[in-house]
């Protein structure tokens, strides 16, 4: 039923935005859908060679140690709208993310880490390629549904956790640091007083030269009589926020459109793309290999 609210919904927003001679972003929308179902079926080529090119590494056991398991205060917990039914993924992002790190962290073993990870699909298709994948998610409702990927992922790759808390996650009992930290419709979520607490989580879990991609809306979103975005700001006022307070992260472009990030609007294409300060002359280094492009 509720994909059923989701099509009509989506088909009445184009029949408005047709009226209004948006044309335009109702065909990049369009688009968007045909790329992304595109994608899907070559990533399903691509990734065998690309999984066969990486090296198998010692198998590893992956745990997030918190005392704050679940974000019980949370309203995305209280009304589980966004865990209860997105599994986003863009299998072009995770390709183009692939490509570049690959080719900056050449000896390494590539780790990313999902804010707000839903059902999972993003972290799969990371995974899927060799990654030491993890995702976290502050309500335990799609833990406890056993939906998407958490059926087979739960406590491998798939972790409850309250982001806006303090946590580690370690890699057979040692802390592991992430070369990609994202965040999709994430940061609007979090409440003013607690973004303190998740910027340092997620400058704590990159390692330098390492990178943090997040979306973010300034709209309200309002899911049974509950207001979910507790931070509306837009994408200059994000801007201007980060550099006051956290001086180790630095704007970066790695040359995305906006239907190559994992969720996007085109009413309001606001991403936040940084890199944790690099003090390492070899990491230096590395970032100058050009950025990853269509």
């Amino acid at each position: 039923m509720f994909y059923l609210k989701y099509v009509l919904k989506n088909a009445a927003l184009a029949l408005q935005l047709l009226r209004r001679g948006e044309w335009r972003r109702v065909w990049a929308a369009l688009y968007a859908r045909a790329y992304l179902g595109a994608y899907y079926l070559v990533f399903l080529v691509r990734a065998p060679f690309l999984r066969a090119r990486t090296p198998v590494g010692p198998p590893a056991t992956l745990k997030v140690n918190t005392d704050h398991p679940v974000a019980f205060s949370s309203p995305d917990h209280l009304v589980p709208h966004g865990t209860k039914y997105n599994n986003n993924t863009n299998r072009k992002f995770v390709l183009l993310m692939h490509e570049y790190f690959r080719r900056a962290f050449p000896q390494s073993r590539l780790g990313f880490m999902d804010l707000g990870c839903s059902g999972g699909q993003l972290v799969a298709d990371f995974a899927a390629l060799r990654w030491t994948a993890v995702g976290l998610e502050g309500s335990d409702y799609s833990l406890r549904h056993r939906r998407a990927n958490w059926r087979h992922l739960a406590g491998k790759n798939l972790f409850t956790c309250d982001i806006t808390q303090p946590f580690r996650v370690q890699r057979d009992q040692s802390d592991l640091r992430f070369h990609l930290i994202t965040a999709w419709e994430v940061m609007e979520h979090i409440h003013p007083n607690d973004l303190d607490r998740l910027f340092a989580n997620i400058r704590e879990h990159l390692v330098e030269g390492g990178f943090f991609i997040a979306s973010t809306s300034s709209s309200p979103s309002v899911i049974d009589g509950v207001e979910l975005h507790q931070t509306r700001m837009s994408h200059a006022e994000w801007q201007a926020f980060i550099a006051r307070r956290y001086g180790d992260l630095e704007p970066a472009d790695l040359g995305l459109k906006i239907h190559q990030y994992v969720r996007f609007d085109f009413g309001e294409p606001s991403f936040l793309v940084y890199r944790k300060r690099a003090f390492s002359p070899e990491v230096v280094a590395g970032q100058k290999s050009a950025p990853a492009r269509l």
